[in-house]
């Protein structure tokens, strides 16, 4: 390839390329920018000590501090609130768990960065696809929170270079293929923790099951990925329907698709039990508050005021469930157009420059102005963490001066979109690897809004598979325009081997 052989004919940086001082000098583009982004996760956390705080976190808290070693909840999977408890320790701070969620979205940066420059890519482009990550705003917003989203996002890149971290150099020697089952089996543990940590992991699954099998993998590799993946899950989900009668990594979510389908249900003409007619709403009444998926799980719905979740025992939460699924998939079934047309209503905001999303000011990626703004739970707060006191103060201000001027571009991702498309289709090199970065991106966008919605948090974990699967487009292409009979070559070679 065209790029590739450009690299390698380059002189070396540094005389001493092995020592430090020859790798800075050499990769000087991610150092940069690695610095950069820790001094605005810096001031962020000066900004905001010891944490940011969303209604979501303090069910994590409660979950992971509240006694034993962590509970079962109900709303969320236990992997979230493990981190907290082992990542506050030994004295509960706040501080120490944010700290290291910045660390995780830095170490996600420099993952982009190695694994394009691994792939031959100039070292500005590399770079370039990190500071999708390294200095987004959003990011690094949703990174001080107390919130699942940037663990889950790095566990999935993890799993993703895991499987593809050979192919992405071309190395198919036989001590890489006798690895693949390890290789395999790992990935699978680390997607599976990943679903512990959010839900949304099985979106991706089987974008990375066609991956070891379209990479001739071989029966064990594809094995050792399904059980390291699926084992753990069905342990969990045993443990879940052991405590509330409810089979699944959560026990709500027919809460999440009753929110997803109540905006456009119209019961007219079709057959619901007594309690579901009661979820029913009229043109007028739809038409008098937001329809947004959110509104309907946490704001004064027909649910809400039948169900009374905040009230609920623990032997009420599986036949509230149970009721909530099957209006859904009732609904979805007798209006699939509208079903349809909701989910990729959703999953195209999600690359339209300017969409906002519902309740987006007081959402996990926005900054408060003071510390009586952001959520509060004085019961959480006096069984769990008595001393906790939350700031804002300078450079706060500055700050939220970043967080609005920088942030990615949605036209780029759609732009990163458009190009794995046309790469996937026209590319031979990276094609496979195309496939598991962006595929496994956009089914997560797609995943997330049949499911949830549109909501900027949910966008955040697809970036950097974007921005490693587009960069490979993105190379295949360029390749192509200016050199197309190198690029035949290149394929024909890839093909071959």
């Amino acid at each position: 390839m065209v790029i590739a052989e450009r690299r390698t004919t380059q002189p070396s940086a540094h005389p001493r390329r092995g020592a430090w001082p020859g790798r800075l000098a050499t990769h000087w583009p991610i150092a940069v920018l690695v610095l950069a982004g820790a001094t605005i996760r810096a001031l962020t956390m000066a900004a905001y000590p010891p944490a940011l705080l969303f209604p979501d976190s303090w069910g994590y808290i409660a979950a992971g501090l509240s006694g034993g070693f962590v509970a079962l909840p109900s709303q969320h999977p236990a992997g979230y609130p493990l981190l907290v408890k082992l990542l506050t320790l030994p004295g509960r701070s706040l501080a120490e768990l944010v700290a290291f969620q910045h660390l995780a979205a830095i170490t996600v940066g420099v993952a982009i960065y190695a694994a394009l420059y691994r792939a031959r890519l100039p070292r500005w482009a590399a770079a370039a696809a990190a500071a999708l990550v390294l200095l987004d705003g959003f990011t690094v917003t949703l990174e001080q929170y107390v919130m699942s989203d940037t663990f889950f996002t790095a566990l999935l890149l993890a799993a993703a270079l895991i499987v593809a971290w050979p192919q992405l150099a071309g190395d198919r020697s036989p001590l890489a293929c006798r690895a693949w089952t390890r290789r395999s089996l790992l990935a699978g543990l680390v997607l599976a923790f990943a679903a512990l940590v959010r839900e949304a992991m099985p979106f991706t699954f089987p974008v990375f099951l066609l991956y070891l099998i379209w990479t001739r993998t071989g029966w064990r590799a594809i094995l050792a990925f399904t059980l390291g993946a699926a084992l753990p899950l069905l342990a969990y989900s045993a443990l879940v329907d052991a405590r509330y009668r409810v089979f699944g990594l959560t026990a709500t979510s027919g809460w999440v698709l009753y929110g997803r389908v109540a905006g456009f249900a119209d019961c007219s003409g079709v057959q619901l039990s007594r309690l579901e007619q009661r979820l029913c709403e009229t043109s007028a009444q739809r038409a008098s508050h937001p329809t947004a998926p959110d509104w309907y799980i946490w704001e004064p719905s027909p649910a809400q005021r039948l169900f009374h979740p905040d009230t609920q025992s623990l032997g009420q939460v599986a036949p509230t469930n149970r009721v909530l699924s099957s209006f859904a998939e009732t609904m979805m079934l007798a209006h699939p157009l509208a079903y349809a047309d909701a989910t990729l209503g959703d999953f195209l905001d999600y690359l339209t420059p300017g969409v906002t999303p519902y309740a987006n000011a007081i959402s996990a990626t926005a900054l408060p102005r003071t510390a009586a703004a952001e959520a509060h739970a004085s019961v959480a707060q006096h069984a769990d963490l008595p001393g906790l006191v939350l700031h804002v103060q300078a450079p706060a201000g500055l700050v939220r001066a970043y967080r609005r001027l920088v942030h990615v571009p949605r036209a780029l991702l759609a732009l990163l979109a458009v190009a794995s498309v046309l790469g996937f289709a026209l590319a031979r090199r990276w094609r496979r690897e195309i496939f598991l970065f962006s595929g496994g991106g956009l089914l997560l966008l797609l995943g997330t809004a049949a499911t949830a919605g549109f909501g900027i948090r949910y966008l955040l974990p697809a970036v950097p598979l974007l921005a490693i699967g587009g960069s490979l487009a993105l190379a295949e292409l360029a390749a192509r325009l200016r050199s197309p009979s190198a690029a035949r070559a290149a394929s024909a070679a890839s093909a071959v081997s």
